[in-house]
C-alpha cells in the first residue's frame, strides 16, 4: 500500500474511532479519553490506536481496560467505512507524550523561578562599586 492511501485511512480511523469513543461508548468507568493518532502497518493487519487521558495511574489502567475491551466493539464500528477487504485488528496503546509535555513544561516553569529568584530584575541597580547586587 502506498504511503498516501495508509495516511488516509489512517486519518479516517483516526477521526471515526474518536467520535465512537466519545458517543457510543457508554461504559461508566471511561474517564475523557482522547484518541491523539493512529498507525497503521502497510499490510492492513494492525491498527494501533494512541490514546491519552487526564489522571492517575488507576484512572489510565480502568480506561486501558475499558478500551481493551471495546476494541473488538470498535472494530466491528469502524470497518464498513475502510471499504477495504480486510479490518485492521485495533490495539490500544496508551500514549505518554501528552504527560511527558506537561512534565517537561513543568520542570521549564520551574526552571525560569529559579532563574528570575537569582538574576536581579530590570529595575535594580547596580552597585556603586561595581560589588554584588542587593
Amino acid at each position: 500500500m502506498n504511503e498516501r492511501r495508509q495516511r488516509r485511512i489512517e486519518s479516517l480511523l483516526k477521526e471515526r474511532i474518536a467520535e465512537i469513543v466519545d458517543r457510543d461508548l457508554a461504559d461508566p468507568r471511561r474517564g475523557l479519553v482522547t484518541i491523539t493518532r493512529v498507525k497503521v502497518d502497510k499490510d492492513l493487519q494492525v491498527c494501533l490506536v494512541f490514546w491519552s487521558a487526564l489522571g492517575g495511574g488507576g484512572e489510565q489502567k480502568r480506561n486501558a481496560e475499558v478500551l481493551a475491551g471495546a476494541a473488538r466493539f470498535i472494530q466491528h464500528e469502524v470497518a464498513p467505512i475502510l471499504r477495504t477487504r480486510t479490518m485492521p485488528r485495533i490495539k490500544f496503546v496508551h500514549d505518554d507524550g501528552i504527560e511527558g509535555a506537561l512534565r517537561i513544561d513543568g520542570i521549564m516553569d520551574e526552571l525560569r523561578r529559579e532563574r528570575a529568584a537569582r538574576e536581579p530584575g530590570p529595575d535594580a541597580v547596580p552597585p556603586p562599586d561595581g560589588g554584588p547586587a542587593t
